[in-house]
């Protein structure tokens, strides 16, 4: 085999913007790039702002108004791309669940032996059409990727794939913001993602918010993110006279920063499948509160060491949280303390590691 400086490898993503597992394709193209690989990424949507290393083919630019026309075109587009870059791997990152556009991708595009195919959340049926059929296809490939242990034994019970293994998502390195938020001034916890209330239960957050008293005590709740549920998240806040004291900040650059200056990070999803936000947080020293969902959570939180773990969906067990991580500084210090130790196996080195065994395999 080749060695990493002249192997190529090849990203696919449905874009380059907006959710944890495109910010995570991202910052792979980095790291690929830095241990010696030639890297490439077939973006499907032009929809790209996060930082990334490598050549782009972006499919999204001028494609037709036309649904039909423009999938006919992405797919020869797809075709193209996918032969120009004639990398030795390709990691499909995206969602696929739509049976006959990913059954045509492997039979006229796809080389099974060259393709690794991740899954990112819990909810399998998002990254595998239904039926058997693709139990055979995933099978030939590579390698199936969960991000977690607990997506892995899901993948595991109703597929039983032979080339299943879990590599998690990893944190790297963030330089130090050089201008603070004006809110560093101000006493706060802090949710982040999109404001979509069937998955990351924003609404839910904040009545949760409402109820544990914590803005009769002048701590604020910042909420950073963009999504179709803004409006009815905004009526929520003004209906439980809540303006003062929630703040929906939208999409946020210096992200980190309002995370590095929080009280401590909530997250309160239904559903997850390894929260990037979590070792954000704890690479700041922000200690976090999380429903033990499926899945990720209970992966990286050592409850009561570097943040709460709760009882998954019990929203009066998480204002007790909330509470108690204000009220009791001794536990709060300790959390601050590990913060950092507490996530060195899903740092940048160790990981990248896996995957470098995983494709010299």
């Amino acid at each position: 085999m080749r060695q990493n400086s002249k192997k190529k490898i090849c990203l696919i993503v449905e874009c380059l913007s907006g959710g944890g597992a495109e910010k995570q394709a991202a910052n792979f193209s980095k790291s690929l790039h830095k241990y010696g690989f030639e890297v490439s990424i077939i973006s499907v949507k032009d929809q790209i702002s996060y930082d990334f290393a490598g050549t782009l083919y972006n499919l999204g630019k001028g494609e037709s108004s036309v649904k039909i026309i423009k999938q006919i075109q992405k797919f020869f587009a797809f075709k193209k791309a996918y032969k120009q870059c004639n990398a030795d791997m390709y990691i499909d990152f995206r969602s696929r669940s739509r049976f006959v556009m990913e059954w045509l991708l492997h039979k006229c595009i796809f080389q099974a032996e060259k393709m690794i195919m991740m899954v990112h959340s819990y909810h399998i049926e998002w990254h595998i059409p239904k039926g058997k059929l693709f139990r055979e296809i995933y099978n030939k490939t590579h390698a199936v990727v969960a991000v977690s242990d607990e997506i892995q034994w899901k993948l595991g019970e109703l597929y039983d794939f032979e080339n299943l293994l879990c590599i998690p998502n990893y944190i790297t390195a963030v330089e130090s913001s050089q201008s603070e938020p004006n809110a560093a001034k101000e006493n706060y916890i802090i949710a982040v993602g999109r404001l979509q209330n069937d998955i990351k239960q924003f609404d839910k957050l904040i009545e949760t918010y409402h109820a544990s008293q914590l803005a009769k005590q002048d701590i604020k709740l910042y909420i950073c993110g963009e999504g179709d549920d803004r409006a009815s998240l905004e009526q929520l806040i003004s209906t439980l006279q809540l303006q003062a004291h929630v703040q929906l900040l939208g999409f946020v650059e210096n992200v980190t920063a309002y995370i590095r200056n929080a009280k401590y990070l909530v997250l309160s999803s239904r559903v997850e499948g390894f929260p990037m936000v979590l070792l954000e947080a704890l690479q700041q020293k922000t200690p976090v509160i999380s429903f033990d969902c499926k899945s990720g959570p209970s992966e990286i939180i050592q409850h009561k060491t570097n943040g709460l773990l709760v009882e998954d969906q019990n929203f009066a067990a998480l204002k007790d949280a909330m509470i108690l991580l204000i009220e009791n500084m001794e536990l709060y210090m300790n959390c601050k303390e590990n913060a950092v130790s507490s996530i060195q196996k899903f740092t940048e080195k160790p990981v990248i590691q896996e995957w470098i065994q995983l494709i010299n395999a």
